[in-house]
C-alpha cells in the first residue's frame, strides 16, 4: 500500500472518531471549537448534528414551533402548522418527528440561519398546495411560535397539555410572484 493511501485511510478513520467524541461531549472552550469546526460543519450538512439543549445540567428553556402562512391572489389565506412531534403517531414520532423538532428549534428559528428561510418557505408552499392546487400563491409568510417553560416551583402542566399562549413573531416573507 503506498503512502498516499494511509495517510488517507489514517485521516478518515481519526475524522470518524472525532465524529464519534463530538457528538457524545458537551465540547465547550475555544480550543475545542476550533478543532471541531470541520467535524461540525460536516454534521450540519447532514443533519447529525446533536447539541446538547435538552440535557442536564443547562436543558433549553423554550419550546418552539411554526407555521407558514400563503397569501393567495384571491385575498384568501391558509396556514400550514410544521408538525409538532409530541402530537405525532409513534411511526411519525421515529420516522421525521424529531427531524422537524430538531430543524425548527435548532435550525431555520435562528436568524443566523436566513439561508434556509427561502427554501422552507417553499417547502411549506407546496405542502399547502396540496390541498389548494386551484389558488395561485402571492407570497408566504414564515411564523415562529414559542413558550418559556416556567420552573416546576412556579407551576405544572401534565405531559401533553398546551401552553395557553405561545409568542409568535413573523420572521420571514417570500414573495411569490412579482
Amino acid at each position: 500500500m503506498n503512502r498516499l493511501k494511509k495517510i488517507l485511510i489514517s485521516a478518515f478513520i481519526l475524522f470518524n472518531f472525532m465524529i464519534m467524541a463530538r457528538v457524545h461531549l458537551p465540547i465547550e472552550n475555544v480550543f475545542f471549537e476550533g478543532l471541531y469546526r470541520p467535524v461540525d460543519s460536516y454534521l450540519r450538512f447532514f443533519s447529525t448534528f446533536q447539541d446538547w439543549y435538552m440535557f442536564a445540567p443547562n436543558p433549553s428553556r423554550s419550546n418552539y414551533e411554526m407555521s407558514a402562512e400563503v397569501e393567495f391572489m384571491d385575498g384568501t389565506k391558509d396556514t400550514w402548522q410544521f408538525p409538532n412531534p409530541s402530537e405525532l403517531s409513534i411511526v411519525g414520532k421515529y420516522l421525521y418527528g424529531e427531524r422537524y423538532r430538531k430543524f425548527i428549534s435548532e435550525g431555520v428559528r435562528k436568524n443566523e440561519n436566513a439561508f434556509m428561510w427561502k427554501d422552507t418557505a417553499k417547502f411549506a408552499l407546496r405542502k399547502i398546495g396540496e390541498n389548494h392546487y386551484d389558488k395561485i400563491p402571492k407570497r408566504v409568510h414564515l411564523i415562529r411560535h414559542w413558550e418559556d417553560v416556567p420552573l416546576l416551583s412556579e407551576s405544572f402542566r401534565p405531559h401533553g397539555t398546551r401552553p395557553p399562549k405561545f409568542n409568535s413573531y413573523r420572521f420571514y416573507t417570500h414573495e411569490v410572484l412579482p
